[in-house]
């Protein structure tokens, strides 16, 4: 990568801040995270009661932008991962902030189902394939030693939004309306994610004289001739995909990925018709994403120390007693409780995944690789809150989608337990 692609400033600071530079990015990934709020189904999950209340709309049509959006990071997420070894998130960031922006600002005026569906599922292309997942990438790229750590911080910051965001949305919604909530998510957007990572983003370390974990750069022939080594180290896509290690951490963390998308586009909906106020739903919404900051600061703290495969198989075993716990949640303290811990094991499963893969594959081709995982998550992103709502339509509850959720969590748990660390093939040498 040429210095073109990175900006005069970030090229200045990286050389009076190099061991910093690596927690500089983690920094500006974790805004990026925060800003990007509006196609998080912990936000959205808000607007579903003051949009049904307002047009009448059924969770079912409210739940299919999230659903066509998920179907959008699956077909993007191999793409976006291939540009992202090659041109870094500098590029696709503030693309992927902006154009969740707008959409949010086309949404404040929209008044029609079939228009929302389609808008929403362009905020959630744009802000799970084009901002979230880049920085996730991106962190795993300019951090070894310490890739936890850094997860972490990423997790935390990230999360700001998610705490602050439900609160905020349904005061807004209940004082001005729902226009104006979608506006305040349009701005977030654009400040907070597209002029940092403009400025001061950078594909990883090696593009501008730095290495992974800020450790001190070797002379430039010795330099070369190791990230020569290590690259040629690292799995390329088709080998990767030739492994089945890497399909059981995808197909494992869809299927979390869909039970926890579903109960988190629907929780607000479902503690109200427990008997619960939704000021206190919404509450417990944010309650969810302050266990989501601590779940990502605490699992990537111990994803230095000990097994990811096994934290990942942790989470997943306690998802499945979490989503039959849900089934009895009608107070106040029991909402609270439970929302806190499913936003524990989020916090770690959202990171998890590419920690692995970025230990299992190396940093070269790992937005490749992880467009894969991607490409899984899109469908499971966009089926579990709208399995959810046909559920709720057909029963008039959600204790059999919850019950299926957690039948589905107990299969990630199965299957993660075989994803072991892949064995890679030597290459046969023809012999003239």
């Amino acid at each position: 990568m040429g210095a073109s692609a990175i900006s005069a400033v970030a090229q200045r600071l990286s050389r009076v801040t190099p061991f910093y530079y690596g927690w500089i990015i983690v920094v500006i990934a974790g805004l990026a995270n925060a800003s990007r709020v509006s196609s998080a189904v912990e936000v959205s999950s808000v607007f579903v009661p003051a949009l049904t209340e307002e047009y009448g709309w059924s969770k079912t049509v409210i739940a299919s932008g999230t659903t066509i959006g998920g179907i959008g990071v699956m077909v993007a997420g191999p793409i976006v991962g291939r540009i992202l070894d090659r041109y870094g998130s500098r590029v696709v960031v503030p693309i992927g902030a902006t154009l969740t922006g707008l959409g949010c600002f086309v949404l404040s005026g929209v008044t029609v189902a079939p228009m929302f569906i389609v808008v929403y599922a362009f905020v959630r292309l744009s802000g799970q394939a084009f901002v979230q997942f880049p920085n996730q990438v991106t962190v795993a790229k300019w951090f070894s030693r310490r890739r936890g750590k850094a997860s972490a911080l990423l997790g935390g910051l990230g999360a700001m939004g998610l705490i602050s965001a439900p609160v905020a949305v349904t005061a807004i919604i209940g004082r001005y309306g729902i226009g104006e909530a979608w506006m305040a998510l349009g701005v977030l957007a654009i400040v907070l994610g597209v002029v940092p990572t403009l400025v001061l983003g950078a594909r990883r370390p090696e593009d501008i004289g730095l290495l992974p974990d800020g450790d001190e750069a070797p002379p430039e022939d010795a330099n070369g001739a190791a990230a020569a080594a290590v690259a040629a180290d690292d799995w390329t896509l088709s080998e990767a995909m030739r492994s089945p290690a890497l399909w059981l951490v995808a197909i494992s963390g869809g299927l979390y990925s869909l039970s926890s998308t579903g109960v988190g586009f629907h929780q607000l909906a479902y503690y109200v018709e427990q008997g619960i106020s939704a000021g206190t739903a919404a509450a417990v919404v944010s309650t969810f994403a302050i266990g989501l900051t601590t779940g990502g600061i605490t699992w990537g703290l111990l994803a230095d120390r000990v097994s990811v495969r096994g934290l990942i198989t942790l989470e997943y075993a306690l998802a499945t007693g979490l989503m039959l716990a849900l089934l009895n949640a009608d107070t106040p303290p029991e909402a609270f409780a439970i929302s806190f811990a499913s936003g524990l094991l989020v916090g770690g499963a959202l990171s998890m995944p590419t920690l692995l893969l970025a230990n299992y594959f190396g940093r070269t081709n790992l937005g490749a690789i992880s467009g894969i995982l991607q490409m899984t998550w899109g469908v499971s992103l966009g089926s579990g809150p709208v399995i959810a709502a046909l559920i709720y339509d057909f029963t008039g509850g959600y204790a059999r989608a919850f019950i299926t959720f957690a039948v589905l969590c107990a299969v990630a748990f199965v299957l993660m337990l075989f994803a072991r660390r892949p064995v890679r093939r030597a290459v046969p040498v023809a012999w003239a």
